[in-house]
């Protein structure tokens, strides 16, 4: 990884973050193979899905399909619901995509092809304070460039930093949900849009 990357990753907000270090663990090694899968084109939940998991009272499918734009193309691929064993929360992960524990307090979801491009993933407490987090977002932001802009993502309830360094681009995104805030940081290149491909998985996190 870049020295930008590693010092993304080593900062940490001490007043509402977990700390510590770890070795990532793959829980996904069972994944079904992308070329085994057969993606449902009538909706966007697959037909497949008649296995459940319960979570805080809520019956959730298996797998369902998610739409998703790269690069401005449309796409709907199929997505399997994983649950952290890092966190307390499962989300849905595209088949091209893979959960991993990153260290205590942070996931990623990484691309399997080229694990350069991933999404940090980050539950926050309860009680956080948005803007002592968005000043400190922004002041990791600003050490790789000087000019930050929205991401012009479709962000519910949320907020959103982004910056470049030639090709790589850093999207920082707080997620502020009263059950689930979340601090997601994407790392993607301009040629490898999948920023609305990891918003989407990230819509569908439940804590619990």
């Amino acid at each position: 990884m870049t020295c930008w990357t590693r010092y993304i990753g080593s900062v940490t907000f001490t007043a509402f973050l977990l700390t510590g270090c770890g070795t990532a663990t793959d829980e996904n090694a069972d994944e079904p193979q992308e070329d085994s899968i057969k993606e449902e084109n009538g909706g966007n939940t697959s037909q497949r899905g008649n296995r459940d998991n319960r979570s805080d009272n809520k019956i959730r499918l298996m797998e369902q399909n998610l739409q998703y734009t790269m690069n401005g193309e449309a796409k709907e691929k199929t997505a399997f619901l994983k649950k952290s064993d890092n966190q307390p929360f499962s989300l849905y992960v595209l088949q091209q995509f893979r959960l991993s524990a990153e260290e205590p307090g942070k996931d990623i979801v990484f691309l399997i092809e080229d694990d350069s491009i991933y999404m940090r993933i980050e539950l926050l407490k309860a009680d956080v304070s948005w803007d002592e987090v968005e000043e400190n977002v922004q002041a990791q932001l600003k050490s790789i460039s000087e000019t930050i802009r929205d991401p012009s993502l479709d962000i519910e309830s949320g907020t959103g930093f982004e910056v470049e360094s030639g090709d790589d681009v850093i999207t920082s995104i707080l997620l502020k949900d009263e059950k689930a805030p979340v601090r997601l940081t994407m790392f993607t290149k301009k040629d490898k849009d999948y920023r609305d491909a990891f918003l989407e998985m990230a819509k569908t996190l439940m804590k619990g």
